[in-house]
């Protein structure tokens, strides 16, 4: 399974059991919900993404982003899902509270990135 830690709950970074249910329209750095992004950093679930790519190579990757991060060149973050496959990864990503900055990419050599784009698509599960 690709999916690193749970992303409806409290448990995939936030500090409230509330996390990830009912109405969370004014969600954002600042909020109060206990989203990750007000518990991630305090949680632990921060770390440098290089780490991460020394762990994962040749995988897709997505992170959740933390306040105050790059949003297109983060040097830190939350890893959510990895996977050989990037349905997997992309299906993961679909599970995360709405008002998280989420950064998906291929960690894999320029080659084995354009084999991946000359393969056959894979079917998606039903």
């Amino acid at each position: 399974m690709p999916v690193a830690i749970n992303l409806t709950s409290a448990e995939h970074g936030g500090t409230q059991p509330s996390c990830g249910t009912g109405d969370h329209s004014s969600c954002g750095p600042d909020c109060s919900c206990g989203c990750p992004y007000t518990g991630m950093v305090e949680r632990g679930r921060v770390e440098p993404i290089a780490e991460v790519e020394r762990r994962h190579p040749g995988q897709w990757l997505a992170f959740v982003i933390p306040p105050g991060e790059d949003e297109f060149t983060p040097e830190r973050g939350m890893l959510v899902a990895y996977s050989h496959d990037d349905n997997e990864v992309w299906d993961a990503v679909n599970r995360v509270t709405f008002n998280q900055v989420v950064h998906v990419y291929f960690n894999g050599t320029p080659d084995q990135f354009a084999a991946w784009a000359e393969a056959e698509p894979i079917a998606a599960a039903d």
